[in-house]
């Protein structure tokens, strides 16, 4: 059989299988920029530590405004109508570091505390007021504390420490070998917020120290303070308000700190 020159042999053709097209991956969702908060200073826990960074020649500007920023950001309101409450706050840690430089803050030193208190606290605060009426304010507030932050917790611990004393741990008063005990408690009290204070001014109440001795009334105490600082032993550096509430009187302890005041019997004045 012979074989046909125009053959052509038949190729089966197949169809091409259509593979599925995977479907295009989700796209990642985009989620918004984290908000970034602000992180609040550390502050110190203590007034006393709040007065180094303050104090004069001690420290740069720039640690000056850390230590009164921090104090601006801890006292920052964080609900409505807390603003007056929060600023008086402010205004016991500005004295408490008043009281341990032995000077009033200047109006460049309140600032950075101030605007670190005014920028944290703007979603709370009334908008009818602005914030030239929130920093005087401020400034009017200083006078008006009477018990700087940490000043109660000090006088109390005071008191505990000098309530402990034996009699013959009490200071002696120069002029007044005689003494009793009332008077040397009173002067020991002096000498202990003193200790406390840092050798600075410190404010005491003629109410309040007349809890060192039963039945000691706080008008003895008031000519008592004048009697010692006719002796030398204290310095009353401004008079207390006479209204309940007032501001307590301010003192300086002159006598040695670690001495018990006179250490021998001086027999009274030599005319």
């Amino acid at each position: 059989m012979k074989a046909n020159a125009n053959f052509e042999p038949k190729i089966q053709q197949t169809e091409s299988r259509q593979w599925p097209v995977a479907p295009a991956s989700p796209k990642a969702p985009v989620f918004p920029e984290a908000r970034v908060v602000p992180r609040t200073p550390a502050v110190p826990e203590s007034p006393e530590s709040l007065v180094s960074p303050v104090s004069e020649g001690q420290a740069t500007t720039r640690k000056k405004d850390k230590v009164l920023k921090a104090l601006g950001a801890r006292n920052a309101c964080t609900t409505k109508k807390s603003e007056s409450r929060r600023l008086f706050k402010l205004a016991r840690d500005l004295s408490a570091i008043e009281r341990g430089t032995g000077r009033e803050l200047t109006i460049a030193e309140i600032t950075p505390a101030f605007q670190e208190w005014y920028g944290r606290s703007q979603p709370f605060l009334d908008p009818a007021r602005t914030r030239d009426d929130y920093f005087a304010e401020l400034v009017a507030a200083l006078p008006k504390v009477r018990v700087p932050t940490g000043q109660g917790d000090t006088f109390n611990k005071a008191l505990a420490a000098v309530l402990k004393l034996s009699l013959s741990q009490l200071p002696l008063i120069p002029g007044m070998p005689d003494a009793s005990e009332c008077w040397r408690r009173l002067v020991a009290l002096h000498r202990e917020i003193a200790r406390r204070c840092g050798g600075n001014t410190y404010f005491l109440s003629c109410r309040d120290a007349a809890k060192v001795f039963p039945g000691l009334s706080y008008r003895a105490v008031s000519d008592m303070n004048l009697v010692l600082e006719r002796l030398g032993v204290i310095k009353i550096v401004r008079v207390g308000d006479q209204r309940p509430g007032g501001k307590a009187s301010e003192f300086r302890y002159l006598l040695p700190p670690n001495e018990n005041g006179a250490e021998e019997d001086d027999g009274g004045l030599e005319l």
